[in-house]
């Protein structure tokens, strides 16, 4: 099952045990904050543990290396009812006061397990919104949504719009939901030559504007809006290049697509960047598509480095991008509105400039990942309040 001995900790006295579960330590949205709340989060509040369901990930080493004890309850599939068994014992075994479950494997075994071993206090983040919320779609997800939402004792919605959905959908108490955007570590500046090799292994020319989306390839991302928007701005801009960096199930058919639209070497498919950031240096515009968001981590990373931005006005994205003054936003499903704001910000350095410096300033204003921390401290410290710790004071080792 991976190892599940607890191994002595410094943490001092009064430090509360705060357990968070994930399907897999693999980087995505989830696990990508984690590392970073991990990194801010009061050591001398809170005593953190982190947990997968399975497969592990190159999160899970990051994690230990800033003194993060981690968990791989080895569980052979996402249908496999062992897995609330085995989270329990491990609950019980550090002796949690508090449990936080991301997405869906981890909300519904963790929080079934959590409830089980008397946790007070278990909280469920909720990262995106109504039909997009999953990967892939199950007849069984309205179910698996409502049994969810009962096992947590409170949400924390990365945006007011997912919490809209999770109050209007879902039918959760406002009070039992707090808003918390999702915050960005900004990056050291990359250097130049990182940024050439990219553009080099994808065969852009240097006098070739690069439009950047970074994406999972899923229903949900707008890629399909993103290929017709491709043909519109062919017209205007047939130098322009599309880079599309991510991997997921629809990879196969977004090929053919491409191929069928005669988009072959206007569009070109990076597939994943453990580094991504040489890739948003190359990029003359960043592109969201997506036909729903909650609070995307690619938004805050391009905003974070100053990239100008083109996304839908969809989800979260408005809470972050107030259109002309750092990004522009275009309604979801319309390529012909894309390609124009893609254009303008083509044609017209010094608007591409200012909204990228701008957006960089809205980063440090409202979304550093230090700040964003502070706030699950409080959060943490009030729902803890409310509900009583279980086991008394971890015993300095």
């Amino acid at each position: 099952m991976g190892k599940m001995r607890l191994r002595p900790t410094s943490a001092p006295a009064e430090a509360h045990r705060v357990l968070h579960l994930v399907s897999t330590f693999q980087i995505k949205t989830d696990t990508k904050w984690l590392l970073q709340l991990a990194r801010h989060l009061d050591r001398g509040q809170f005593q953190l543990f982190a947990a997968c369901f399975y497969g592990g990930g190159p999160i899970q080493s990051e994690l230990e290396a800033i003194g993060v004890p981690t968990y791989n309850l080895g569980v052979a599939n996402e249908y496999d009812p062992r897995a609330i068994w085995r989270a329990r014992r491990l609950i019980r075994q550090i002796r949690c006061d508090l449990v936080h479950t991301h997405l869906l494997r981890a909300d519904l075994y963790g929080g079934t397990a959590a409830r089980w071993a008397g946790v007070p206090t278990v909280v469920s983040t909720a990262y995106a919104i109504g039909p997009y919320a999953r990967q892939r779609r199950r007849r069984s997800d309205r179910l698996l949504d409502a049994t969810c939402a009962k096992l947590s004792t409170h949400v924390v919605a990365v945006s007011h719009a997912v919490q809209r959905d999770c109050v209007g959908r879902l039918g959760i108490p406002g009070d039992r939901i707090s808003v918390i955007h999702t915050g960005i570590e900004p990056p050291e500046p990359t250097a130049p030559p990182a940024a050439t090799r990219l553009r080099e292994a994808w065969g852009v020319q240097p006098f070739q504007p690069t439009v950047l989306t970074v994406a999972r390839l899923s229903y949900e991302k707008g890629i399909d809006v993103l290929i017709e928007t491709a043909l519109v701005l062919r017209r205007s801009h047939p130098q322009a290049r599309f880079l599309l960096v991510g991997d997921g199930p629809d990879r196969p058919v977004i090929e053919a697509k491409i191929r069928e639209r005669g988009l072959s070497e206007t569009m070109k498919l990076g597939g994943f960047l453990a580094d991504i950031w040489p890739a948003y240096a190359a990029a003359s515009v960043v592109c969201l598509p997506s036909h729903s968001e909650g609070m995307p981590n690619v938004l805050l990373e391009a905003m974070a480095v100053g990239r100008p931005i083109v996304a839908t006005a969809v989800g979260g994205i408005p809470e972050a991008i107030l259109s002309g003054d750092n990004g522009l936003l275009v309604p979801p499903g319309d390529p012909a509105a894309m390609a124009g704001a893609i254009a303008r910000l083509l044609d017209d350095a010094e608007l591409a400039r200012r909204l990228g410096k701008s957006a960089q300033a809205t980063v440090a204003q409202r979304f550093l990942a230090r700040d964003v921390a502070a706030r699950y401290g409080i959060l943490y410290s009030s729902l803890l309040a409310q509900g009583g710790r279980r086991h008394g004071p971890i015993r300095a080792a």
